[in-house]
């Protein structure tokens, strides 16, 4: 018997048409089925999911993306896209900011548009704005719009809108410099990403960055891997670096390089190896083993 493993807190799965919400199915190598992946939702709507599942020279034949993560064991890790019914659009507030048209609207989700007689541009936004600004340049027009953990900076040359800072954080600032950002990571360190922009004439550009730790503390040696995992996430090399013995024959560069497109780190909710850890590089998921020894990474490998 195969064992597929999922996690029962987001979806539930029909086996055969059969409903199974324990967060385990067992899978009889001789056998085809057809499972169909429910989401469990709260307001927003996501589509199902469904493939046909069978074993196949002992490995695992399935369309929904998965890992493997034993000789006989996987963990479904899908992607559902979001259903969102057509509705009329309606206006939330709109501002004149002389030929410059701004317009707050929600189709399916708040949306932004400033628009004069010949261009236009259209962005997604997660909040409704507070206040919105605009600065008016010998080469352009910047204009603001500003949410309690989200700010839009969309720039005019005279010719055409550009976006040049479209960011969710925790808090901002303005200072005769520019705009800095405080951004919290939520990681096992408890990161908070802090920077600083300032704007060139045509976009903003970074002028300092760091990085401060609300739960800074030295990682058991079974979880070094996920913990550098988030260091690379968050690219902040440094810590990354520290984490490394000085045996180890991969650079941060080579480090890097290895994980390029590195989206984000898969967090299985059953038994798995401690030295493993599951990433997702370019769309496709990536084992990891991390070698350890008195509490730093002497290599990794990934599969």
């Amino acid at each position: 018997m195969y064992k597929l493993f999922y996690d029962n807190s987001q979806f539930v799965i029909l086996v055969d048409g059969e409903q199974n919400s324990s967060g385990m199915i067992e899978l009889d190598s001789e056998k085809v089925y057809i499972l169909t992946l429910l989401p469990i939702y709260d307001k927003t709507l996501f589509l199902p999911i469904s493939s046909v599942c069978k074993i196949k020279n002992n490995r695992l034949v399935c369309n929904i993306s998965h890992i493997k993560i034993d000789i006989n064991q996987y963990y479904l890790i899908p992607k559902f896209a979001p259903y969102m019914p057509p509705s009329n659009p309606e206006v939330d507030m709109q501002r004149e900011f002389g030929e410059h048209t701004i317009t707050v609207y929600t189709d399916n989700v708040p949306k932004l548009l400033i628009e004069n007689k010949s261009n236009f541009i259209s962005v997604v936004i997660p909040e409704y704005p507070e206040k919105m600004q605009e600065a008016v340049l010998d080469n352009g027009v910047l204009f603001y719009i500003l949410c309690p953990h989200y700010i839009c900076v969309i720039f005019y040359d005279y010719t055409d809108y550009s976006v040049l800072i479209d960011k969710e954080c925790e808090s901002y600032t303005f200072d005769n410099n520019g705009i800095s950002f405080k951004i919290n990571l939520n990681d096992n360190q408890g990161r908070i990403y802090n920077c600083a922009l300032s704007f060139d004439g045509k976009e903003y550009v970074l002028n300092n960055e760091n990085f401060e730790y609300t739960n800074f503390h030295t990682s058991h040696e079974k979880l070094l891997g996920y913990d550098f995992m988030q260091g690379l996430l968050a690219e902040d090399y440094e810590y990354c670096q520290n984490l490394l013995s000085p045996d180890c024959p991969q650079t941060m560069e080579d480090i890097t390089k290895l994980f390029e497109n590195f989206e984000d780190i898969i967090l299985p909710t059953c038994p798995f190896k401690n030295s493993v850890v599951y990433a997702i590089c370019g769309n496709r998921p990536l084992k990891c083993t991390f070698l350890t020894e008195n509490g730093k990474i002497t290599k990794i490998n990934s599969f």
